[in-house]
């Protein structure tokens, strides 16, 4: 299945690309780098908020080279032939649009709250299913990997100023909100947990 698209408009708006391409734009922002690098890259970081599709990202770096977006650096190195892509003016400029135009209204698809929605209606089998303590292990596992990824990047852990943040492979103000949301969420399963006498919470 492919991915929707932003919708294009005229003026000044921002062309009709897939989240994949706007990622990819993102990142070879950044710097010059492979798709397998810039997949890479957003397992580490931007996963949790923007996902990036490996069945799209080969197509979208090929689409995006058509469109005069990126352009090939040199030819294909190593076992895997893996091509070092950059960014063209007109990619900065797409992507500058993007920067400057609207965002779509947040939409969240979350699987687990989605059942706890259910599980509230559900009687005694939902109630008991366990719902709150995974919700709880699954952002604590999701706040441990954004955990990482600043640690990485910011090993001392200060807040860079806009021009150093905007050169950081996993850019760290977007990664510590992602980490804050985690944690909010957890805290909030361990608070509700707590309540109910049958169920221990974790520290």
């Amino acid at each position: 299945m492919s991915e929707p698209s932003t919708e294009s408009q005229p003026g000044n708006e921002p062309p009709a690309l897939t989240p994949t391409a706007w990622a990819i734009l993102g990142y070879l922002s950044l710097k010059s780098q492979s798709g397998y690098e810039i997949l890479r890259a957003a397992r580490e970081s931007i996963a949790e908020f923007w996902g990036v599709s490996p069945g799209q990202l080969y197509p979208q770096l090929q689409n995006l080279a058509e469109l005069g977006f990126i352009q090939a650096q040199g030819a294909a190195e190593g076992p895997r032939a893996k091509q070092q892509w950059s960014l063209t003016e007109a990619g900065q400029q797409a992507l500058q649009q993007w920067f400057t135009a609207p965002s779509e209204p947040l939409k969240i698809r979350d699987e687990a709250l989605a059942k706890l929605f259910f599980a509230a209606k559900g009687g005694p089998a939902g109630r008991d299913s366990g719902l709150l303590a995974r919700l709880q292990a699954e952002r604590r596992r999701i706040q441990a990997q954004l955990d990482r990824t600043l640690a990485a990047a910011l090993p001392d852990g200060p807040l860079p100023d806009p021009q150093e943040a905007a050169k950081l492979g996993a850019p760290e103000l977007a990664v510590r909100y992602g980490a804050h949301a985690a944690r909010t969420a957890r805290h909030w399963a361990k608070d509700l947990l707590g309540k109910d006498p049958r169920n221990r919470a974790e520290p």
